[in-house]
């Protein structure tokens, strides 16, 4: 991941929400099938270990997503996962106000930068 994408980060990031597909493991869940990014899977531990939430907006099934997270033993340490095929600025949006966080303590990561401006609208 490319780390200049934190440079404008300015507040404390009190969540931080992970598109799956070619952002928090390599490939496409639905297509060719993925492969994880232990980087990533340490990440993940790592934040929620220093009190940091962590959830998933992504547009994939969501029970073959869950499966692949459970696989990988970090399914909950998510919460409030979106998996499904919906727009990711709305479902980014609920999930801020539900969970009573302010837009500027919150990180998205995707590798689609459409997804990234409609988060950011």
């Amino acid at each position: 991941m490319d780390h200049n994408a934190f440079e404008n980060v300015t507040a404390s990031v009190k969540l931080v929400i992970w598109d799956l597909d070619e952002t928090f493991w390599k490939g496409t869940l639905s297509e060719e099938g993925i492969q994880p990014i232990a980087a990533h899977i340490d990440m993940i531990k790592e934040l929620v270990d220093r009190g940091i939430m962590c959830s998933i907006c992504s547009k994939n099934d969501f029970d073959e997503a869950k499966a692949a997270l459970e696989k990988l033993g970090i399914w909950d340490l998510f919460i409030f996962p979106h998996i499904q095929w919906s727009p990711k600025g709305q479902a980014i949006a609920s999930m801020v106000k539900g969970m009573g966080l302010r837009d500027e303590n919150v990180l998205f990561l995707d590798d689609n930068h459409l997804n990234l401006e409609e988060a950011q609208f």
